[in-house]
């Protein structure tokens, strides 16, 4: 239930993201007297500046896939550098 709530919302269609059709930001009441035009602008640019949304998740297929990429990645990189130091500190 919603009581007598007097906030501006920018309502942004035009996201530039292939996941979200629109995004709404609350103005702060401080900023509330700018030029319309000048928050829909900022608005604008905030959404499409973050970019894709990192958090979604992957399926269990590509989870396993990059975790196997990662752990061999990683492993030949500490052999390496276990042979490495292997060498030098003879």
């Amino acid at each position: 239930m919603i009581k007598g709530v007097n906030r501006q919302i920018i309502e942004v269609t035009d996201t530039g993201n292939e996941y979200f059709e629109r995004a709404l930001l609350i103005v702060r009441p401080r900023f509330s007297d700018i030029p319309y035009g000048r928050l829909y602008d900022e608005a604008r640019r905030y959404v499409r500046n973050t970019g894709g949304y990192t958090s979604l998740k992957l399926n269990k297929r590509q989870r396993k896939k990059q975790m196997a990429l990662y752990g061999m990645s990683f492993g030949g990189l500490g052999a390496a550098i276990g042979a490495l130091a292997v060498l030098l500190f003879r």
